[in-house]
Formats: structure tokens, C-alpha cells, sequence
């Protein structure tokens, strides 16, 4: 059983030595955190001693260009792509020996970017000495790109378009996958988990026509769609459960978030309406304190990101929150990097600095700094907004502050005691002479002082600062007078260039103008779903075709840009959005009409010919294998094994306030075993996240499959293949625990022979009947456990053997390759 698990050791062995042959080309990801994190920095504090228009270049070393970074100086080469030990730009940056800058040196975090950035491989895109242009962009020429044109108006359905250009290249299809694994398919694509024996049996087992578009209809209206699909969109949200990127500071209502996405999701709410209340949701009218309260959590997505709030200078770190805002509303809606305007135009997509700082002047005004007075000063009033109480809470919130005035009337009642016990000891020490006083009766007058000491901290801190408090978000809210943006000269927001009208950036090309009393975020939400522009729709089809197919039909799809790739069906791509803008910017019936094509329900076989002509499948003549993301691999394991809480929601934490002096209680969240217990078992998408670290229970395999950082707006997730993630899957007691209880719940089962046994295990693993060569070796795996067990003449050691054999076959079937591939 271990040699099934172990083949994919081997894959990944050989996957990892085959990936040092590709050369070093750049992703859109390096090079936006070279324009975001390295860029600005050099611009800062190294042009003016190396650069083409310093006055007297030191050490020979040029660091305006590519060429002059890697040539290096005098001393030497600067980097080491890949090694940033041996990289004397680092040892310059932490004053190992040279010390660079010389004003003084720089945080840890922003050297801690450079470490990275080398340890990329020191991506950097410039590729020439020159400064940028002043030529102003030509935004009518520049709509001519594919991406900013209007929809085309192509009529034709998915299975139409496709088969079009196959039949041009003389592809044929693939044969429609068998039922097996069409249901796993579409179980794992609409909800994140697998079929369940008796939903595999009852598909294949049905013969009417429309027995596939049932289960599809059937899926989309389960509340495990809203679980599976808002995770989708909280991967480009940077949602997390705390605030800072460096430290640990609990977000208490970011759960709400999570929970409104969810909730919208299931209820399929029109996409256009869902954008607006992202943006501007507070600003929208509402017939009740519930809408009131939903559109206030909806701004979260503009306040969600990593902040760094140590940052001493306020004013830059305010423009630092802005510049993460518009970097994801551009990738986000747009599929543009418009953040990399924020230093000069930008250099391969038709977005000018004014641009930038037109939105930088909406987004300033967004009240996110309302209150903040630094770490150590009243951070619990940082950016939270009240929302409307429903009646629920407010019976929940009467009800834990009760339990707290009973914890403080306890404590004050100890506290009294431990008072009145002093003042005893000291009466009678008065009395007594000197020399009769016990010196064990002074110590204990200091221990008692000690702990009345703690104790007054204890009432102060952990219960009268905890008392439960009415609801509240990091939601946007509106200045009483909105100003504009001035450019930040080189991103210095202490070096201030010209002011700049906010507005929408000339490329949307919206003829809403902003209020001088509004901020401009309302209109700038509504200049996105506008029939001007096609982009927004576009990005959006192409993800959710990008969730189905494993790849979008843009690739890049947070990239839509010059430097991203051409889709490679751009009809089928305008067929999908028109019909997406007629149905009423409605997900789910978008998802329905794609899964039901032909297109996608085709096997994911390998034809030679086929594969010879269209080897990436870029004309979709067969479907895409893909591995399991990293929480269907985790819920899977979970619900397998019968052991997946129904949980649907609600505080991440215990219901009991954060204490924000209390650092450690996040600690314990991010390993709960002292948290809610629902939440070791419920789904991943409930687990706390912290934007510092990931750090999951030590057991838990998000951490092993590529979940990704809640610092960054992930469109599309990496999918690695790494030895140690053969290994933790065999050697894991968080796998191996389940195995057992999957195990357990097998012979809990009606079944009457080792055949039926086994036949449910793959059943409810694989999604499919076990075949005769796989029996075969699992019933002698069995019998050979059964064999050794009569060596012993103890029928409970007989028992036990079994059982024990038993749970390692589950263990070696759910660690299996085949467990792992969607396909």
C-alpha cells in the first residue's frame, strides 16, 4: 500500500529536478512586486549616488537599469540572482560592511523585500537605460487593444465556437468522460467536495436525459456552492482574519466579510450590484438595518490588505493603504496593474500617473485612518464603523454581558478578600512587638499585594476592557470635506508634486462627474459596469472559466493587459460576457451554460495526434487534469472520514471579545485547539487566517498545498508538486487520524463480505467501483493481516491487526494519486 503513495514522491522528485532546466523568465507576479517593493525604494534612496543623472556616480555602481544592476561596481558584482547571503547589495542594506544608504539604515521590512526579491531570482523589467517618456498616452488608439474593444456581438454556443477552430486545425474531441468521473468533476468544481457513495450510485444508475442537468441544478442550490465559490473570491480580496502584515492584530469583523460573500454567492446575487457594494455599498439607500448592515461589510473589500502599522510616517502609510486599494481594483475588476503607475506612466499599458492619482484621490477619502494613533495608542477605534444591531446579536450581546458582570462581581468579591486578609496581618503585626513579628507573615503580605496587583490588571484588562461591545467593521466611510490626491513624487508621500482632480482613470472613460461634496467612490463603482466598459465583464467570465477549466481563456487572468496573454478563443470569450450582461450579471446561470456543454463534460485522455498538434490544449479538445486545491484535500479528508462539522459560519474566535493587549489569544486561534471546536472540523474556509503568518494547525495540509498568502491578489493559485508533500501525507497524524476514523466508519457500515468493504472505500475516495486487479491486492493485503494475526492465539490481537490493516489501506487509498488529480 505504501508504493501506491510513494509514486508520488517519485513524480514530484523528478518534477523538481525538471523545473531548474526553465529559463528565467519574468511573470506579471515578479514584476509587479519589483514595481511595488524594489523600484520605489531604489528610486528613494539610491538614484541620487546611482543613477545616470547623478552628479558624481559612486562605486561605478548604476542601479537605474538592468544591465547596470547586474554588471555591478567597483567592489563588485551587486546581486546574486537566486543567493542573497551572497549579494552585496544585502550586506550593503543591513550594514554588514559597506553601508547603504548612508543616512542611516532601512527598516527590516523593506530588506526584507530585497531578500526576497533576490531569492526570485532579482526579476526586474527595464529593459533599457532610458527614463520614461513624457509622451501622453493616446487612450482612443489605445482602445483599440483587444481587451478595451466593445464586445464583439458573436452569436453561437460554447460547443459551437470551440469546435470552429478545432475543426480548422483538424482536432477532433475528446469522447465525453464516463459518468464516474463527469459527477466528481462537477461535485469538486461546484462544491469543493466529492460525491458521496450514494449520489454516485444514484447518477450512474439513472438513464433519463437530463439526469447530469439535475445534479448540476441540484449543486448550485447547495449552500456548500457559496463555501466552494466565495473562497474564489476572497483569494483576490486578501482576506484575512487580522491586520497588520508583519505583527498580529485580530480584524474582529472581518468574519462578517467572509460570511457576506458566502451569502451572496448562494443567493446568486447580479455581479454588477455585488461590485457596487465592494466599492460604495455604504453609500447605496437600504430598507432595513439587515441591508444596512450587509452593504456596510461589503466595503471591507477596500479596507482588507496588508498594512504595515508600525510605519511611523502616517501620511505614507495612508498612502500606502490607497496604493494597495487601487492596485486591487485594477487587477481585480480590470485585470490591470494600475498601481504601477504610481511612481510614472505606466510602461506597457495605456494608464498615466494622472491616472493613477485621480483614483489615488477617491480612495484617500475613504475614512481608514479615522482614530488611529498608532500601536501603542487607541487602536481598537481604528477604521471601525458601527453597523446596525440585529436582534439576535443583541440577545447574544445582553446575554455575555451578564456572564461578564458576574466574572467582574466574582473578581471584585476575591479582590475584597484578599484586601480585608492584608489589612488583618497588618493590625496584628502593630500589635505585636517588633521583634515578635514573623517574617513569614511580612511575606505573605507581599505575596498577597502581588496578587491583588494581578488581579486589578486582570479586572481592568480582561474583563471591563472585554466587555461585549455592538458590532462594528473596518468598512469604508465618507469625509465631510474630500479632497484631492497630489502626486507623490518617486511614491514619497512626504514629496509632494502637482494636485491631481481625482476622477475615473481616462481609460474607463466615464462621463460621471464627482461631486465636490463625495468622495467619488459611488461613481467610480458604476463607471465599472458600464457598457463602456467591456474589460470588467470580461475579466470576470474568464475567471470563472479559468475555476472550471484550470486555465482562463485569457491565461494571465490578472492580466489583461499588453504584457498578459491574447485569449485564445476571443469570440467565445464576448459570447460568454453578452450572455452573462442578458442574464442579469447572474453567476450561476453562467456557470450552468458552461457546465453543460460538451466542451466541458470531455474525457481528460491523452489522444497522440491531438497532443502532437495542440499539445497545452489551448483549443479545448479535451478537458484539463488538475490537482486538488489545498482545502478540497483538507474538507475531503474530513468529510470522508464522517468527521466534517456542519458548521456554516459566524465569529471566527470563541464569542468573547479580543483583547488587542492579548496578542497570544490570536496565537491560539491560528492552532484553536482552545477555540471553537466546530472550527477544527468545519471547512476550511472557516479557519482564522493571519496576515503575518500562515500558520495553520501543525497537522493541516493548507499549509503543504499552496495556500496562498492573504497579502496577495492570487486570480489564479500556484500548484506545486514537492516531495514533501508526499511525505507529510504519509507520515501526517492529521491524516493518518482520519484514515482510522474512516476506517472506523467502514466497518460501521452494513457491508457483509471484505469485497463490499472495499468496494465503499473506493466508492467514496475515487467516486468509482473498485476494479478487479485493485481488489485483488486489497483482499490479500487484508488476508495477509488476517494471516499473521492467527500466530497469536488472542482474538482481540486478531481484531485489532484487522482493524489496523483496515486503516492503513484507507490511508494508502486517500494519499493516492488518483485521490489527489481533478480531472
Amino acid at each position: 500500500m505504501r508504493q501506491m503513495a510513494g509514486c508520488m514522491c517519485s513524480v514530484a522528485i523528478l518534477l523538481v529536478r525538471a523545473s531548474c532546466l526553465f529559463g528565467d523568465t519574468i511573470d506579471q507576479s515578479s514584476i509587479d512586486f519589483f514595481e511595488k517593493k524594489i523600484r520605489p525604494v531604489l528610486v528613494t534612496h539610491c538614484y541620487e549616488c546611482h543613477s545616470i543623472d547623478a552628479k558624481d556616480l559612486k562605486g561605478g555602481l548604476r542601479l537605474d537599469s538592468r544591465a547596470g544592476l547586474r554588471r555591478g561596481g567597483d567592489s563588485g558584482g551587486a546581486i546574486v540572482a537566486g543567493d542573497p547571503n551572497a549579494s552585496l547589495l544585502i550586506s550593503s542594506l543591513r550594514h554588514d560592511d559597506l553601508e547603504m544608504p548612508p543616512g542611516g539604515k532601512l527598516d527590516a521590512h523593506i530588506i526584507d523585500d530585497f531578500v526576497k526579491w533576490i531569492q526570485l531570482g532579482a526579476p526586474d523589467p527595464r529593459d533599457n537605460d532610458e527614463g520614461i517618456s513624457d509622451t501622453r498616452i493616446d487612450i482612443e488608439a489605445a482602445r483599440e487593444f483587444w481587451a478595451f474593444r466593445s464586445l464583439s456581438g458573436v452569436s453561437g454556443t460554447i460547443d459551437e465556437i470551440a469546435g470552429k477552430q478545432r475543426a480548422a486545425m483538424s482536432i477532433p474531441e475528446n469522447p465525453a468522460a464516463d459518468k464516474y468521473t463527469l459527477l466528481r468533476r462537477i461535485f469538486f468544481d461546484l462544491t469543493g467536495l466529492p460525491p458521496e457513495p450514494r449520489d454516485v450510485i444514484a447518477f450512474v444508475g439513472d438513464e433519463s436525459p437530463d439526469a447530469y442537468e439535475h445534479v448540476v441544478d441540484r449543486l448550485l442550490a447547495s449552500s456548500r456552492f457559496g463555501e466552494r465559490w466565495g473562497r474564489h473570491w476572497l483569494d483576490l480580496a486578501q482576506y484575512a482574519d487580522s491586520l497588520d502584515a508583519e505583527r498580529i492584530f485580530p480584524n474582529r469583523g472581518a468574519w462578517r466579510y467572509r460570511d457576506y460573500v458566502i451569502r451572496s454567492m448562494n443567493q446568486d446575487k447580479p455581479f454588477d450590484r455585488f461590485l457596487v457594494e465592494q466599492i460604495a455599498g455604504d453609500l447605496l439607500p437600504f430598507e432595513s438595518d439587515a441591508e444596512r448592515a450587509e452593504q456596510m461589510i461589503a466595503t471591507q473589500f477596500i479596507t482588507l490588505g496588508p498594512v504595515n502599522l508600525v510605519n511611523q510616517f502616517k501620511i505614507q502609510l495612508q498612502m500606502d493603504i490607497v496604493d494597495n486599494q487601487i492596485d486591487k481594483i485594477g487587477r481585480v475588476f480590470f485585470g490591470l496593474s494600475v498601481g504601477c503607475a504610481r511612481c510614472h506612466d505606466h510602461k506597457f499599458d495605456p494608464l498615466e500617473q494622472e491616472d493613477y492619482y485621480r483614483m489615488a484621490g477617491i480612495l484617500k477619502n475613504v475614512q481608514v485612518l479615522n482614530g488611529f494613533r498608532g500601536v501603542s495608542g487607541v487602536f481598537s477605534d481604528w477604521l471601525r464603523q458601527p453597523i446596525p444591531e440585529l436582534p439576535e446579536e443583541l440577545a447574544d450581546r445582553v446575554r455575555r454581558t451578564e456572564l461578564h458582570r458576574k466574572r467582574a462581581v466574582d473578581m471584585e468579591a476575591v479582590l475584597a478578600a484578599k484586601r480585608t486578609e492584608i489589612a488583618r496581618l497588618q493590625t496584628e503585626s502593630g500589635l505585636l512587638a517588633e521583634e515578635e513579628s514573623s517574617i513569614s507573615q511580612e511575606e505573605t503580605i507581599e505575596k498577597l499585594k502581588g496578587e491583588i496587583a494581578k488581579l486589578e490588571r486582570d479586572i481592568q484588562n480582561h474583563v471591563k476592557a472585554n466587555t461585549p461591545r455592538p458590532p462594528a467593521v473596518l468598512a469604508a466611510a465618507e469625509p465631510t470635506r474630500p479632497t484631492n490626491a497630489r502626486v507623490n513624487i518617486r511614491g514619497n508621500a512626504l514629496n509632494l508634486g502637482k494636485e491631481i482632480q481625482r476622477g475615473i482613470p481616462r481609460l474607463l472613460g466615464s462621463d460621471s462627474e464627482i461631486p465636490k461634496s463625495a468622495s467619488g467612490r459611488m461613481e467610480l463603482a458604476k463607471s465599472l459596469i458600464s457598457v463602456k466598459n467591456p474589460i470588467v465583464v470580461r475579466v470576470f467570465v474568464n475567471r470563472v472559466w479559468h475555476h472550471l477549466f484550470g486555465r482562463g481563456i485569457v491565461r494571465t487572468v490578472d492580466n489583461f493587459g499588453t504584457r498578459g496573454e491574447k485569449p485564445s478563443h476571443p469570440e467565445l470569450l464576448d459570447s460568454l460576457a453578452e450572455h452573462f450582461v442578458a442574464q442579469g450579471w447572474h453567476l450561476k446561470p453562467l456557470i450552468r451554460e458552461i457546465v453543460l456543454s460538451r466542451t466541458y463534460q470531455l474525457s481528460s485522455s491523452r489522444s497522440p495526434s491531438a497532443s502532437s498538434t495542440d499539445p497545452d490544449n489551448r483549443l479545448l479538445w479535451r478537458h484539463s487534469v488538475r490537482r486538488l486545491d489545498a482545502e478540497s484535500i483538507r474538507d475531503s479528508y474530513l468529510m470522508i472520514s464522517g468527521s466534517l462539522s456542519p458548521l456554516a459560519g459566524g465569529p471566527t474566535l470563541p464569542p468573547a471579545e479580543w483583547n488587542t493587549q492579548e496578542i497570544g489569544q490570536f496565537d491560539q486561534i491560528n492552532n484553536p485547539k482552545g477555540g471553537r471546536p466546530e472550527i477544527l472540523h468545519g471547512r476550511s474556509i472557516y479557519l482564522p487566517v493571519s496576515r503575518a503568518a500562515l500558520r495553520f494547525e501543525a497537522g493541516d495540509p493548507l499549509r503543504q498545498f499552496d495556500f496562498p498568502s492573504p497579502n496577495d491578489i492570487v486570480g489564479a493559485r500556484q500548484s506545486s508538486t514537492v516531495p514533501t508533500q508526499a511525505l507529510y501525507l504519509m507520515n501526517s497524524p492529521f491524516v493518518s487520524g482520519l484514515a482510522q476514523k474512516f476506517a472506523a466508519r467502514i466497518l460501521a457500515e452494513p457491508f457483509a463480505s471484505d469485497a463490499e468493504k472495499i468496494n465503499g472505500i473506493y466508492l467514496s475516495v475515487y467516486g468509482r467501483p473498485v476494479q478487479p486487479g485493485e481488489l485483488k491486492k486489497s483482499l490479500g493485503f487484508l488476508a495477509a493481516a488476517s494471516v499473521t494475526a492467527e500466530t497469536d492465539d488472542s482474538e482481540t490481537s486478531t481484531k485489532e491487526r484487522y482493524d489496523a490493516a483496515l486503516a492503513r489501506l484507507c490511508h494508502a487509498v486517500l494519499i493516492s494519486t488518483e485521490f489527489l488529480i481533478h480531472d
